[in-house]
């Protein structure tokens, strides 16, 4: 299951986007914005319910454009919601919607429950009469004749939740790419994994990739359920995370989903868990800018705040030194206490985090040589330089860290592959800056201001956010040099540097995964540790709102 993130994403793209020299097309609202609307309806039926799932009317929009907003999901395709009417009354309630529907009779013997209302603080309050119930909508599957259920019933503009689980009926979508010169361009080149499918995505800049689907749950991972591609669901079929199936699990309670990742992130049916009483929200409105989504550092609805360096690679495998027992790497810094049952595990993980610090200096002084052997201009040079210099102090913060928990002096030993040099002409240069920095150190940055954030001790606080400052000036010097680096390179290699960034924000999207699935330290969090679950929705989420809106902005560049 995705955890809960503080950092919002927004003022990190736009301080990567200037660092780089390119700034994106955004809207007023802070989210990014196609130039055209590309997306057209696919001609379903619609209706609206009433509270009991009655019928109350059906409208034809076959062949009838889509014109809401435009985002991206975080597969990287262009998402298009549909048309809907709502009418608002001035305590915020919305009590009429109007989407893509069939007659609720379609889904047999299935309830909906329609008995909870929203205040405008966002506090739920169940069991309470305070009007006429919302209207209730049969979420379709997209690109079906006739129109077909997704499982999926959403009421008012209360959160949608699954009623049963649904077979996609198009689970890989015919491609859309406009485009020449894409990663993919028809769904031949998209094989990685079955139901591929190459789809046409504008985040500012326009581009084309591969997304993969899914057909029912069986195709999904535990811990993940399909969700069909459609209005309100989502531009295409994908597994997304949830910690139930349907509304069956949930007692007296729903199946419910987040309408986004977070904040700035595009509209899509993602991130299920059942409703609790204690639930703060279970609709967007409330909640601002941001999505209502469930916290599951305190297992209850709530609005969110969505919106280790650079590692050094011999053989293309990170490498560390040993710890050893010394002092000399041990900064002057003030550790914050921690409960005695803690101090053994905060040991360990601050030894671990210090000897990749320790580990990145050597990154950084390689990639100095290699800057040299490149003919890279002479502020990359000065400014690896300084990141070098940054990674030693990091790795003597964490040092400092680890020692005072683990009640002894702990620091690096020997670094036995130190002497590996490393690629050497600049196509394989950008490769690896690619996968080290434009990924790697990027969601790394990204982790260290998740840490900060959840850190309680103001001290440690400030030096986690210090690391964070230094690691994202360092991921942006990567983006930099890519972009100089791929203006010396001709258009074939430039194709296949397009590749390696498909490539590594697969691979890291595949170990966010697998890291969703892991037991978590909750207990940690306060401490500064992000553990493997919340290190999953950091990946996830700084893939989707950072890499990839990055990387096609490079496409679109040059």
């Amino acid at each position: 299951m995705l955890v809960y993130l503080h950092t919002r994403i927004e003022p990190l793209r736009l301080s990567l986007f200037l660092a780089m020299g390119l700034l994106g097309a955004c809207g007023d609202d802070g989210a990014t914005s196609a130039g055209t609307d590309t997306q057209t309806s696919t001609g379903t039926t619609q209706s609206t319910t009433d509270g009991t799932g009655t019928p109350t009317g059906t409208t034809d929009t076959t062949g009838a454009p889509t014109t809401g907003m435009t985002g991206t999901s975080d597969t990287g395709t262009d998402t298009t919601s549909p048309t809907t009417s709502t009418t608002t009354t001035t305590d915020g309630e919305t009590t009429a919607v109007s989407a893509t529907t069939l007659d609720t009779t379609t889904l047999g013997t299935t309830t909906v429950d329609t008995t909870t209302t929203t205040s405008t603080t966002g506090d739920t309050d169940t069991d309470t009469d305070t009007g006429p119930d919302p209207e209730c909508t049969i979420l379709m599957q997209g690109m079906t004749d006739p129109p077909v259920p997704s499982g999926w019933v959403k009421c008012g503009d209360k959160l949608p939740h699954r009623v049963a689980e649904e077979v996609c009926l198009v689970p890989a979508p015919p491609t859309n790419c406009p485009l020449n010169g894409q990663p993919c361009q028809t769904n031949d080149d998209c094989t990685d994994q079955p139901f591929g499918s190459c789809q046409y995505f504008n985040v500012g800049f326009e581009g084309c990739g591969c997304t993969y689907g899914c057909e029912t749950d069986a195709d999904c991972d535990a811990g993940f359920v399909c969700r069909c591609g459609g209005d309100i669901l989502g531009a295409v079929s994908q597994c997304v995370p949830s910690e139930c199936t349907s509304d069956a699990d949930c007692g007296d309670q729903l199946c419910q989903f987040s309408q986004s990742m977070g904040y700035d992130c595009a509209a899509e049916v993602v991130n299920g868990a059942c409703t609790t009483p204690n639930d703060l929200c279970d609709t967007d409105p409330p909640c601002g800018d941001s999505p209502c989504a469930f916290n599951t550092d305190n297992d209850v609805w709530e609005c969110s705040l969505v919106a280790c360096g650079r590692p050094f690679m011999v053989d293309e495998q990170a490498v560390t030194a040993p710890a050893a027992a010394r002092d000399d790497w041990r900064a002057v810094a003030s550790v914050p206490m921690a409960p005695s049952q803690l101090r053994a595990a905060l040991a360990a993980h601050w030894t671990q985090i210090a000897l990749a610090e320790h580990a990145s200096v050597a990154s950084f002084a390689r990639h100095v040589l290699q800057l040299l052997a490149v003919g890279a201009p002479p502020e990359f040079v000065l400014d690896t330089q300084r990141a070098l210099a940054d990674e030693i102090e990091h790795a003597r913060l964490c040092f400092a860290l680890a020692s005072s928990y683990g009640g002894a002096g702990v620091g690096p030993g020997p670094l036995a592959q130190a002497h590996e040099p490393g690629a050497a002409d600049l196509e394989s240069v950008v490769a690896a800056v690619i996968r080290e920095a434009c990924v790697g150190e990027t969601l790394s940055a990204l982790e260290a201001r998740e840490a900060a954030e959840r850190a309680e001790d103001p001290g440690l606080r400030r030096i986690l956010g210090r690391i964070a400052d230094d690691e994202q000036r360092h991921a942006e010097l990567g983006w930099r040099f890519v972009r100089w680096a791929r203006e010396q390179l001709g258009d074939d290699a430039r194709a296949r540097t397009d590749a390696v960034f498909a490539d590594a924000v697969a691979e890291a999207a595949a170990a966010a995964g697998n890291m969703a699935r892991e037991a978590g330290t909750p207990e940690l969090r306060a401490h500064g540790v992000v553990d493997a679950p919340l290190r999953a929705s950091v990946w996830l989420r700084g893939l989707e709102g950072l890499v990839q809106p990055a990387a096609a902005a490079l496409r679109a560049a040059a």
